[in-house]
């Protein structure tokens, strides 16, 4: 009878212990058997044409920008522009005070009447003499001496009027102009003011057209013509676009960067456009017949390797190796393994095996 109950109690511990032992048993969260579809978007791939386009960032900077220094040293009698305001080709920007200089033109012109008057003397002389020294009425020397005074009044007469074309123009220089028209953009002179020469008086700034200089890698830089589309964007006036032209493509690489130069023009004729603005350069440079673009999003990058999955036969996910090329926006170019037509995972590839049977999710994206 015993023995009985012991065998008894020791098939109910081994049942409750069995219960125990698979209640305690983790099992895998959410697991997917092998065979369950997975469910993707797709994109019907199609070709067109992609435009190459080249960006990039530099800053508006004048068209042309000089700084005028004093050429004469002397008195600043008067300015006649302030900084901002408009100004004319040929404006007088800056006055010195000239009566000196006028007085220097005076003793110049008072001297080259005093030589031209001591030439025709010399002139007389000599050909009076031309007469004389063949009828021997007066000697050789006295011929060569009379030759070589209207020789020395012709020199004088050539120095003299050297010195009032010199007195003229420094007298003109009294007197400085703007080379262009433009803006003034800074003054650096009082009325007064002693300056000599080479001394800054005013800096002057060419605005309409702006110029944008930027930096090209060489990828970009080689497909560059002058004729090629343009447009700037300027941050400050978001949603604005600005047509340009292309006027200088550097022929030599910035040793320190090993980028090419590239300046365009705009157009400003209400000066809406300043100096130091941030721009953004944009050229189309050519076209890409029938590229097949993709989803940047759609491609898996596995060590040294670029991937993609489309749809397969009966639904099933093929894997494809796949090269890069340009970008546009969100989509990148792909240069070989994908072909108008294919079906492109472009959601949900990143679960998927070769091979893995396919559901494709309702409103899928076209």
């Amino acid at each position: 009878m015993v023995r009985l109950l012991v065998k008894k109690w020791v098939v109910l511990l081994l049942v409750a212990g069995s219960a125990w032992l698979a209640a305690c048993t983790p099992q895998a969260e959410n697991e997917i058997p092998a065979d369950k579809p997975v469910t993707v978007k797709v994109l019907d791939i199609e070709a067109r044409d992609l435009p190459v386009v080249v960006e990039a960032l530099g800053r508006i900077m004048p068209n042309r920008e000089v700084t005028l220094a004093a050429e004469v040293s002397g008195t600043v009698a008067g300015y006649r522009s302030e900084v901002g305001h408009r100004i004319k080709a040929g404006q007088v920007l800056v006055e010195f005070d000239p009566v000196d200089f006028r007085l220097a033109l005076n003793e110049a012109e008072a001297n080259l009447a005093a030589a031209q008057a001591r030439l025709h003397a010399a002139a007389q002389a000599f050909e009076r003499s031309k007469t004389l020294l063949p009828r021997q009425v007066i000697s050789p020397d006295s011929f060569d001496k009379v030759e070589a005074e209207y020789k020395v009044a012709r020199a004088d007469l050539a120095r003299a009027q050297a010195g009032v074309d010199l007195a003229g123009e420094r007298l003109a220089k009294t007197r400085v102009t703007a080379p262009f028209p433009g803006l003034t953009a800074a003054r650096m002179i009082e009325i007064g003011q002693m300056a000599a020469p080479g001394q800054p008086l005013m800096t002057i700034v060419d605005l309409d057209p702006v110029r944008v200089k930027v930096y090209l890698a060489e990828r970009d830089y080689v497909d560059l013509e002058r004729q090629d589309p343009v447009s700037v964007t300027v941050e400050a006036f978001p949603g604005r676009e600005f047509p340009a032209r292309i006027d200088v493509i550097c022929i030599q690489a910035d040793p320190r960067t090993n980028t090419f130069c590239l300046e365009v023009l705009v157009d400003n004729p209400d000066l809406l456009l300043k100096a130091g603005l941030t721009a953004r350069v944009r050229a189309v440079t050519r076209v890409i017949p029938q590229a097949v673009l993709a989803p940047q999003s759609a491609v898996l990058y596995r060590g040294d390797k670029t991937e993609i999955f489309v749809v397969g036969p009966g639904r099933t996910a093929e894997r494809r190796e796949v090269k890069l090329g340009r970008t546009q926006g969100s989509l990148v170019q792909i240069t070989d393994n994908l072909n108008p037509g294919d079906r492109l995972v472009i959601a949900g590839q990143q679960y998927l095996k070769p091979g893995d049977k396919i559901v494709i999710a309702a409103g899928r994206l076209d």
